[in-house]
């Protein structure tokens, strides 16, 4: 016994003396608190640390690119995919995938978001915000939505299941999915590479659908360290106009009264004068009227 002691205390002191002269090992960092009651690292979404995104060029028309910072982080390719983009965006704390827009436009190139929508461009929205999974898969194969996206995660505003830790059937044309808080099956549904696909595979593409895996992120309550790669797809119908500048206002000030004779209706020609009233005229009428005509006799005489 005493020999084993020796032998363990003498590993412990040169496995000591190694970290000393080495340094430590490598850090592996816990996942950070992402919802109440995300604790585990399991429970945890993959970070969007550090992917290196397949990018559209920069500068683009956010109208024809769908981010509001003119570039595509995801589907990269517009021509192929003309109504559905990745867009990644950065916001504070977690959000509902279904959050309305504000008036701040956002993404990685610009400021930081009030809202994931506000990341998609004047005329887009977040994929399936109203719970239909066909505005994905009208537009995408499952295929397609894990390889064309591209490196990554971009989440759509739906859960990949109708009840928590039940897989729903193959979805109809009245389906519509929820967006939940946490828990099993209410990871939103996503593509990219980084998505993944869990026991419930049906939601939109049968037996491909893939998922931004970790229950501690329902589509309601997602980080933008994790989940803040966004799929925004086009609206059926153009946007509307901006707003132009109003016109300028007429000053009010100058006086109505007229300046000259011919402003005064002197210009019998233009049948704008409106005579005096002399004798034959009838001085209580309304200013302005004009004296009545005389008779023919009188022109005769």
């Amino acid at each position: 016994m005493k020999l084993r002691a020796r032998f363990a205390f003498t590993g412990i002191s040169a496995l000591a003396a190694l970290t000393l002269a080495c340094g430590p090992g490598p850090n592996k960092n816990q996942a950070k608190r992402v919802s109440k009651d995300a604790t585990l690292d399991s429970d945890a979404p993959t970070s969007l640390t550090n992917i290196e995104f397949s990018e559209s060029p920069r500068g683009g028309d956010p109208l024809v690119v769908g981010c509001a910072d003119g570039q595509r982080e995801g589907f990269s390719d517009i021509k192929k995919f003309p109504t559905i983009a990745g867009c990644l965006a950065v916001w504070d704390g977690e959000m509902n995938l279904r959050k309305g827009k504000t008036s701040k436009t956002c993404g990685d190139d610009l400021d930081v978001c009030s809202s994931p929508a506000d990341v998609c461009a004047r005329g887009w929205h977040v994929c399936a915000r109203n719970g239909d999974y066909t505005d994905l898969a009208d537009r995408i194969s499952g295929q397609q939505c894990f390889e064309a996206a591209g490196p990554g995660k971009f989440v759509a505003a739906i859960s990949h299941v109708k009840k928590k830790g039940e897989c729903a059937d193959p979805p109809g044309p009245t389906t519509r999915y929820p967006c939940l808080d946490e828990g099993y099956g209410a990871e939103p549904v996503c593509c990219g590479e980084g998505c993944k696909q869990g026991k419930c595979r049906d939601s939109v593409w049968e037996g491909h659908t893939r998922i931004s895996v970790g229950k501690a992120e329902g589509c309601s309550t997602v980080s933008s360290d994790r989940n803040g790669g966004i799929m925004c797809c086009k609206d059926d119908s153009p946007p509307p106009p901006l707003p132009t500048a109003p016109a300028a206002e007429i000053d009010t000030t100058q006086t109505d009264q007229p300046t000259d004779t011919a402003a005064a209706g002197t210009d019998t020609a233009a049948g704008t004068n409106t005579a005096p009233a002399d004798a034959a005229g009838d001085p209580s009428g309304p200013p302005g009227k004009p004296a009545p005509a005389e008779p023919a006799s009188a022109k005769a005489d």
